[in-house]
């Protein structure tokens, strides 16, 4: 019973630290065989970014989306461009990435 209260506790703080982030897409290239993520601050303001998220699909097999987090607790400052690489490599094939930010 404790163990399942705790699961629950875990998924709610977890739901509720993504819940009122903004995302904001960024170009997907590739840096030294791994997945990398760019993002150029158009938005007039300073953005706090918390996470990079890369969505990928594997290459072999069924196609299966992954997606690989990257937490980064920076500040992009208005017209400033940010570059986020992933541990992905390139076994994976990127899709798209987006910047969390507050």
């Amino acid at each position: 019973m404790k163990s399942l209260l705790t699961v629950a506790l875990l998924v709610v703080s977890a739901q509720s630290f993504a819940f009122g982030l903004e995302s904001h897409y960024g170009k997907v290239s590739v840096v030294g065989g791994k997945y990398a993520c760019t993002l150029t601050n158009k938005t007039g303001s300073d953005l706090e970014i918390k996470r990079v998220e890369f969505d990928l699909e594997r290459r072999v097999g069924k196609t299966r989306e992954v997606v690989a987090t990257k937490s980064v607790n920076s500040v992009i400052y208005a017209g400033e461009t940010m570059t986020v690489v992933s541990d992905a490599n390139q076994v994976l094939i990127g899709r798209a990435c987006k910047f969390l930010a507050r």
